[in-house]
């Protein structure tokens, strides 16, 4: 039987999941304080990226 690393289990995916939204939200209070609306907005969309991870692989790419 063939043993999977962490990263490839659904733990790990959620922990890159998390990891990329603690880094979103840094990036956002970043564009906040600079008054960058680019930043913020591109923090925004690595944050819905991350929260739809689980749903689409579960979903739609292990059907």
């Amino acid at each position: 039987m063939e043993q999977k690393g962490f990263f490839q289990t659904k733990a790990g995916g959620l922990t890159i999941a998390f990891i990329v939204i603690m880094i979103a939200f840094a990036m956002i209070l970043v564009g906040l304080y600079t008054g960058t609306d680019v930043i913020c907005t591109i923090g925004f969309v690595l944050i819905v990226l991350a929260m739809l991870y689980s749903p689409v692989k579960v979903y739609i790419l292990s059907k």
